[in-house]
């Protein structure tokens, strides 16, 4: 709060503000469901008797969903202060990605935003984990992803983590978490420390 409310001050925008602190909050939450993660990870003991690929893709979701929603919601704070951006929907990343489908709303808005926000969102959008993590959240709410399952050879042994099969590579439900939090923690840091420059 210390780097946020001297920002929403400076820009006269309390949304602005608000907005990086649900960022922060979000950060925070991908910070427990990572010690849910290595809890179930070492234990294999699901909460509430839940099948194990139930409680993969559910891990899955939350990590995906609440990286991108993190640094979303950065993007929407950065519309909010330097954009005029005053709908009832939120700016997301996809509003500001020099990569996206080009379109003159979309330069006239990252041209309004300071040379540090747009450096900002040009790193998020190039990071390969954040790539990784968009496409799994992606097929994750709008489609089918494919899964692998394996069996554990011998009575008695853990069962094995499921795997999602991205564009390029599969990638378990334990790393795709920790790539989520890193990603998420990163990012959302990196634009909460630039916030005095701004």
């Amino acid at each position: 709060m210390e780097l946020i409310h001297p920002f929403e001050v400076r820009h006269q925008n309390p949304a602005s503000g608000a907005l990086f602190a649900w960022a922060a909050w979000t950060v925070d939450s991908l910070h427990y469901l990572d010690d849910i993660d290595r809890a179930y990870d070492a234990s294999h003991a699901p909460v509430g008797g839940h099948r194990p690929d139930v409680v993969d893709v559910a891990h899955a979701r939350w990590a995906t969903g609440t990286c991108i929603t993190a640094l979303d919601l950065c993007a929407a704070g950065l519309g909010r202060a330097f954009c005029g951006h005053s709908g009832a929907r939120e700016l997301d990343l996809a509003h500001f990605d020099p990569g996206g489908r080009p379109s003159k709303p979309k330069d006239v808005r990252r041209a309004r935003l300071p040379l540090p926000a747009q450096q900002w969102v040009d790193d998020v959008c190039a990071d390969l984990h954040y790539k990784q993590i968009k496409s799994a959240r992606d097929w994750l709410t709008h489609s089918r992803i494919p899964r692998h399952f394996t069996v554990a050879v011998g009575e008695g042994g853990p069962p094995q983590r499921l795997q999602l099969q991205l564009e390029t590579e599969r990638l378990g439900v334990r790393r795709l978490v920790d790539h989520a939090r890193d990603v998420g923690t990163r990012h959302v840091s990196a634009l909460l420390a630039m916030l005095p420059k701004l």
